[in-house]
């Protein structure tokens, strides 16, 4: 009669007797043990050399992990060094004087903005131009052997006075979008112009008598988003014309940049505190969520504090790029947030507007390129420069090596020191190749540059 299977015991046919399994003796065969052969190991051991040579093991599996987690930041760090070289070649620019059909003398370019077919900028004086793309059949023979073309020989019209929107104020923020472009006055009363690209001729014309000083404007889709003198001002639609539409955010300081992300609405202030609202919340006396401030200046003789001009979410939301007056630019993370928390990136080397805030010099061209891999800042110093987004790493060439000249062809883009600063900076996709077209206005001149050209 053969033994009985029991838990936990084995039994042993020499001894015949049973034995636990945790116990010394030998363990039966339906336990899936082989007892060691020592002929085997050594025989493992020999496989392990041919012809006097160790063979290579095979590495684990977490060591090959490691290395292609290596490789992967290797490949990024490459792409980003590629990409850093592209722009810092770029040199071949275009400039486009503005001809002002009103005299001239005082006017200069204040706000510009560019869409794949048609262009828009407003002067010091309160005047709207725009410019469409040129058609094929329209654009004029041009000889192999005369390369200077003007901006507007490669295929825009000329620029053509729309509208005067607000004599003796200058329009001073300009948004667009691919159906739709705004224009915003300065002064005691703000003035908008909406034009519709879809409707052509449809021309509509706000006014808003309770807010004056708009200095920074941002458009989604038909969302309309004004920074103000004490406060940000929420169109959520521009289609509607009823009060409702309308939302006033309390800031106690003017507001001199805006942004929009989803719900959610960035606000940068004289007094240099970054604040965000949610537009879901419905309370006309909501206070704004303060993110950061930019801290006192360190060359202050009282407790003032460096102004917010520039802000820009990134990364869907999680990180927020902001500028300020004193020329600090900086990535922060929201989603570790302080009122004095220290930027995850810095971006050095860009020039102080302060002294200028009271004046119309204090604007500077700010800009991120599409894919947000690069910033772009023009300077009071005439200048433009551009640094790596991810790396804060300056993009720039020794001045020295490069002299700037009139005509055509200009020397690098980061050599060059312009005769007027640029009040507006914008980069687009190009429509007829894969790069990136910079455009940068400002006095009395429109420059353009293909990037990495």
């Amino acid at each position: 009669m053969p033994p009985r299977p029991l838990p936990g015991f084995y039994f042993d046919q020499e001894r015949n007797r049973y034995f636990p399994l945790t116990g010394s003796g030998r363990l039966p065969a339906q336990s899936g043990y082989v007892p060691a052969n020592p002929t085997s190991s050594r025989a493992r051991e020999a496989d392990l050399v041919v012809d006097g040579q160790p063979k290579r093991r095979r590495r684990p599996v977490i060591w090959n992990s490691a290395t292609s987690s290596i490789s992967s930041v290797d490949v990024a760090r490459h792409a980003r060094s590629l990409r850093h070289s592209r722009i810092a070649a770029t040199s071949s620019g275009f400039s486009e004087p503005v001809r002002w059909p009103f005299g001239g003398e005082s006017q200069r370019v204040s706000a510009f903005r560019t869409t794949p077919t048609k262009q828009f900028f407003g002067d010091t004086s309160g005047w709207l131009y725009s410019r469409a793309v040129r058609s094929t059949i329209d654009m004029p023979s041009r000889s192999q052997n005369s390369p200077e073309e003007s901006d507007t020989d490669r295929g825009w019209t000329e620029w053509t006075p729309e509208l005067s929107l607000a004599p003796h104020s200058e329009i001073s923020a300009l948004c667009t979008t691919d159906t739709c472009c705004v224009a915003v006055c300065f002064g005691p009363t703000t003035k908008i112009c909406v034009q519709d690209a879809e409707v052509p001729g449809r021309t509509q014309l706000l006014h808003l008598s309770s807010v004056r000083d708009v200095r920074a404007a941002s458009l989604k889709r038909r969302t309309l988003v004004l920074g103000a003198a004490d406060k940000v001002v929420h169109l959520a639609d521009l289609d509607r014309s009823d009060s409702t539409a309308v939302r006033m955010f309390p800031t106690r300081s003017d507001v001199f940049t805006v942004a929009q992300q989803e719900n959610f609405v960035y606000a940068g202030t004289r007094a240099g505190t970054v604040l965000r609202f949610d537009t879901r919340i419905n309370n006309a006396k909501m206070a704004g969520q303060v993110l950061f401030e930019s801290g006192r200046l360190p060359t202050a003789s009282d407790s003032s504090r460096s102004s917010a001009v520039f802000v820009h979410p990134i990364h869907g939301g999680q990180s927020l790029v902001a500028g300020y007056m004193d020329g600090r630019f900086g990535t922060y993370d929201l989603r570790f947030l302080r009122p004095m928390a220290r930027p995850s990136v810095t971006y050095a080397g860009q020039t102080s507007s302060h002294g200028h805030c009271y004046s119309a010099q204090w604007q500077q061209g700010i800009t991120l390129d599409p894919s947000e891999h690069f910033l772009f800042a023009a300077g009071l110093d005439h200048r433009i420069r551009a640094w790596d987004v991810d790396s804060g790493e300056l993009v720039s060439l020794d001045v020295s090596s490069s002299q700037s000249s009139p005509g055509f062809r200009s020397p690098n883009l980061f050599a060059m020191k312009f005769a007027t600063h640029f009040s507006a900076l914008q980069i687009v996709d190009a429509e007829d190749g894969p790069e990136q077209i910079l455009w940068a206005s400002g006095g009395s001149e429109v420059w353009s540059w293909r990037l990495g050209v």
